[in-house]
């Protein structure tokens, strides 16, 4: 069928309201130009009103101090501020209130996020509190001057009252109304807009169809969509009545009324959509996570699932971050498609290596990946490589934090110059040593009126609410929050700022190690930055080494029992405090930076003044955050390690080539395609989301997953790989490959770590040592594709600006935002289960080299209940089986001193087999009856004392085998090794259970 879209409207607006909007931005702006450039009448200078608003406590009696402003008791004087001030009232307040509701009623209308145009109409909202204290402020001046020869002192007091609370309100708006406008105005500009391309040119449109509707039958797969929309996720902050369908009412007189469906199965159809092509099947495979610890442990595993025949009959190898590692290499390994030289000639067979014999023992491929496990640094000049990639991106990070930091420096340098709220004279030209903090003083009584008011509200609401019996409208909690924020925002700008900016000048008056003045704030910033490179390197790769006892705690470290179980560990206390240190350090060093910039600004070259705010108006748009993170070397190094294919050498022999990184892309619509014998690899990662109502509980994140025919999961949409590579820009393009998708898979510590959430993910945010990266949102996709083009929906960005880091510095995510950050599956599932079960597998076996601490297998006991929670499928383990797996379950071996240590780390069983229920029959192979039922097979990276003598010996050498720390990615050839051994004996023991079980393995 033709694959066609009809472009639907996104969102209607009233035709009247964009004309409303015009015409208040063109009298406001004419009002203001005309007060500008040519008032009808005489009006004083504009430093000259500012300074009249707070005339009232300063030093000198206020009288004194007025006079001083108008130029003495004159009339002429006095009717030129009084005809300024009626010039206010006729022509500057409605003019910039006009002017600014203007922009405001446009974000309301155009803005594309829902969130983004509730902002827009909370500060049209606010428009209106500038307007009625600019006028009571003028009415009080107004006052004030009719009074000069009495007591004017308390109408000057409330106008300086008034004019801090304008102050406050009015400069944050103005910033925001630029900013929204900016935005409008470049998408204006920028128009029609961007669209999601087809993968095969030319296209109509893509085609975009809902999983719900996809699921439930009421759409059909017939026209193969592109885009594959989520379900809706209603959000808290919104009325219910926008997330729920008109009720329709029941047809009298009629025999065939509608039934609602069976809501879990109806769930479950739609949290495990069936993709085109992803058929259910009687076998798969997961990889789980662990880095190469994990990547070791799968290759030997599959290698000895390939003797049982497993591999050669699964369907699906789902793998999750060092099981993506092996995963990934294989696929690449096995695809057929073939590098071309610069005539476009294949100069690589593409039949060398087969599902057979592809990374078997003693390939070239696995000779490969053994002299690369240390694969992120090797050398010591791949680790002074690794080292100067950290700095850079520390750099580039704390560079453009210092610029921020100094701009808002200079905007405080202005405010606090132009308004009287404190004095930066006496802080930068200090006579003996900085004076004690003055305040302004009158900055106590409007933030006590503004909570006196809130109180107010508050108790009328709540009188009201108990004699109508009624909830508290919406409107009322707004106006209450609003009003404290305001008391807040009038305390911060006139004690809280003031008072940080004079401790920061009295400590470098005060402090004697560092130099005083610009020469200390530089050196405090070499100290900050090597502080917080080194404090980084620190907590992301520093293991520790702690002893369990068999129940799990902590084991006395004078303890010398021979049953305690020895583990490597990433986290700590020291990690903690080094952590804390580090994040104070900066914080502090900003501050310091901030509150020099606000007092010596003023003295800097004009150059300085404007070179600085453009830059960092600039900058933001021309640098790719995630360039100058650690996920391109980890990505490219990765390749390095694991992207290698068979090839004829010069000399005639067939040895390992590895892929040229910068020439061949492997773009996942091609290179991760499906290899005959061989199972369909879908890498599993997480999408960093904060919206609870999409995220799993106690899991800040949810499933994405990378294959070649599609990206994406349950709760952000699926969207065709080919139509993905064809709509991301390039930059982001190198992202939807094999190697990135093996990169992200493992991007274990990042700045969003789902359920592992640590303490250090803001450091690592702070100075770049973080893995993951942004790729389009297939939700944003479905809908640029249904409504698009369209002027209003931001284009995909070329780049990951600035914008997109400070998100993870802030720890907020949308999911409705164009781009996602995707980071560990492991955040979300490090089995991949729930992954594989989504795709109705009979038979399912798990590799899990996990790395738990013991005694219980923690990963697995996580994903059976995120299983039930997220789709409904219950998975069982005989208890007396699955306890087989805890350390020190095996008979003990003889002699029993000798073995003591290593007896204590036995298990009896390193395979566990359970059953799996799904919540309706699933057809698993044509010709079979439908069946609810299945079976898995999980096999743990445990020791057990039939293991080799070989294995049994590096045991014995290495405490912490098979649990040495995630974060250890340098291992030598020792240890890849031992970690292969491992695999094989599981992969082995999981075909024998396979078999035993019905599975297809030995059976065959």
């Amino acid at each position: 069928m033709a694959r066609t879209q009809e472009h639907t409207p996104r969102r209607q607006t009233p035709g009247w309201a964009p004309w409303l909007c015009w015409g208040g931005m063109i009298i406001g702006l004419a009002l203001m130009l005309v007060y500008s450039l040519a008032p009808p009448m005489d009006k004083p200078g504009g430093r000259a009103e500012v300074r009249l608003q707070f005339a009232s406590g300063q030093d000198l009696p206020t009288l004194r101090t007025v006079l001083d402003i108008i130029g003495g008791n004159g009339s002429d004087r006095i009717e030129l501020f009084k005809d300024g001030l009626l010039l206010d009232w006729l022509m500057f307040i409605p003019g910039y209130t006009l002017a600014l509701a203007a922009v405001f009623g446009f974000g309301a209308l155009f803005l594309y996020r829902r969130a983004s145009r509730s902002w827009a109409v909370r500060a049209l909202a606010l428009t209106s509190v500038p307007l009625v204290v600019d006028c009571a402020e003028n009415l009080f001046l107004r006052l004030g001057l009719d009074r000069l020869d009495s007591d004017p002192e308390w109408a000057f007091t409330w106008a300086a009252y008034c004019a801090q609370v304008k102050w406050t309100v009015v400069v944050p708006l103005i910033a925001a109304a630029l900013w929204m406008g900016a935005i409008l105005a470049f998408r204006w500009i920028l128009r029609p807009g961007a669209e999601v391309h087809g993968p095969q040119p030319p296209h109509p449109r893509a085609v975009v169809r809902s999983a719900h509707r996809l699921a439930d039958g009421s759409e059909s797969w017939s026209d193969d969509p592109d885009v594959i929309a989520p379900p809706a996720a209603p959000d808290a902050t919104t009325p219910l009545a926008d997330w729920t369908a008109p009720y329709t009412p029941p047809v009298p007189n009629r025999e065939e009324q509608p039934v609602l469906n069976d809501t879990a199965k109806a769930r479950w159809h739609t949290r495990a959509l069936q993709l085109p092509g992803r058929e259910p099947a009687e076998v798969g495979i997961c990889a789980s996570g662990g880095g190469i610890r994990s990547a070791s442990v799968v290759l030997g595993a599959l290698q000895a699932l390939r003797d049982a025949g497993v591999v050669r009959t699964a369907r699906y190898l789902v793998s999750v971050s060092g099981g993506g590692f092996t995963a990934g290499a294989f696929q690449l390994a096995l695809t057929p498609e073939q590098p071309k030289d610069e005539n476009g000639k294949p100069f690589v067979r593409a039949d060398l290596a087969t599902p057979e014999d592809v990374f078997a023992p003693g390939s070239p491929e696995e000779d490969h990946v053994r002299r690369h496990a240390k694969y992120l640094a090797d050398s010591p000049r791949e680790k002074l490589l690794a080292a100067g990639t950290v700095l850079r991106g520390m750099v580039v990070s704390l560079g453009m934090l210092a610029l921020m930091f100094t701009v808002a420096g200079m905007y405080l340098h202005a405010f606090y110059s132009y308004l009287p709220l404190t004095d930066l004279d006496a802080l930068r030209h200090p006579d003996d040593q900085v004076s004690h903090l003055e305040l302004y003083a009158h900055v106590r009584n409007p933030i006590l009126a503004l909570l006196a008011l809130a109180g107010g509200v508050t108790l009328v609401a709540s009188l009201v609410r108990a004699f109508s019996g009624q909830a508290r409208p919406a409107w009322v909690r707004s106006t209450i929050k609003a009003i404290v924020a305001l008391a807040l925002a009038v305390a911060a700008y006139t004690v809280i700022i003031p008072a940080v900016i004079w401790f920061f000048a009295w400590l470098s008056e005060t402090q004697t190690l560092l130099p005083k003045g610009g020469r200390g704030v530089s050196l405090l910033a070499a100290l900050t930055a090597a502080a917080t490179w080194l404090g980084a390197l620190y907590t992301a790769a520093h293991k520790s080494v702690k002893k369990l006892k068999p129940d799990g705690d902590t084991a006395s470290m004078f303890s010398k029992s021979n049953k305690s179980i020895t583990v490597q560990s990433s986290t700590g206390w020291l990690k903690a405090i080094v952590c804390w240190l580090v994040l104070l350090l900066l914080g502090f060093f900003g501050l310091a930076l901030l509150s020099w910039v606000a007092v010596y600004a003023g003295d800097w070259d004009w150059r300085w003044k404007v070179g600085l705010p453009v830059a960092l108006l600039v900058l933001p748009f021309l640098i790719d955050q995630t360039t100058f993170s650690l996920h391109p070397f980890y990505r490219q190094r990765l390749a390095g390690a694991f992207a290698v294919r068979r090839a004829v050498l010069n000399d005639g022999s067939v040895g390992g080539l590895p892929y040229d990184y910068n020439a061949e892309p492997t773009n996942l619509s091609t290179h991760a395609r499906k290899v005959d014998r061989f199972p369909q690899v879908i890498f599993a990662a997480s999408a960093a989301v904060s919206l609870r109502n999409r995220t799993a509980p106690g899991r800040p994140a949810v499933p994405f997953t990378f294959a070649s025919d599609y990206v994406g999961g349950p709760d952000t949409g699926w969207v065709r790989t080919s139509t993905m590579e064809a709509t991301a820009r390039p930059l982001i393009r190198r992202d939807i490959t094999v190697q990135s998708a093996v990169a992200v898979s493992g991007a274990a510590f990042a700045s969003a770590m789902g359920t592992q959430t640590m303490f250090f993910e803001r450091l690592l945010a702070l100075s770049n040592l973080r893995l993951g990266t942004w790729v389009p949102n297939p939700a944003y996709l479905a809908e640029l594709a249904k409504y698009g083009p369209d002027w209003t929906m931001p284009r995909l960005p070329r780049m990951r600006r600035l914008r997109y880091q400070l998100q993870e510095l802030v720890g907020r995510y949308s999911d409705t935002s164009p781009m996602l950050l995707c980071t560990d599956g492991g955040h979300f599932d490090n089995l991949g289960l729930v992954e594989m079960l989504r795709l109705r597998c009979r038979t399912i076996y798990i590799i899990d080299s996990s790395g738990d601490t013991p005694p219980l297998a923690t990963t697995l006991a996580q994903a059976v209940t995120l299983a039930y929670e997220d789709l409904g499928v219950v998975i069982e383990f005989p208890k007396d089986e699955v306890l087989k797996l805890v350390p020190g379950s095996a008979v003990p071996l003889g002699p029993a001193e000798a073995m003591a240590a290593l007896n204590a780390r036995f298990s009896a069983s390193c395979v566990v087999t359970g059953t799996i229920r799904y919540p309706e029959p699933v057809l698993f192979a044509p010709g079979t009856p439908p069946s609810d039922e299945g079976t898995i097979i999980f096999a743990k990276a445990n020791l057990t004392s039939d293991m080799s003598y070989e294995l049994l010996s590096y045991a014995l050498k290495e405490k912490a085998f098979p649990r040495q720390a995630t974060f250890d990615q340098w291992f030598d050839h020792a240890q890849f090794d031992a970690y292969r051994a491992l695999g094989h004996y599981l992969g082995t023991a999981a075909g024998k259970a396979g078999g035993k079980a019905g599975g297809k393995g030995e059976a065959d």
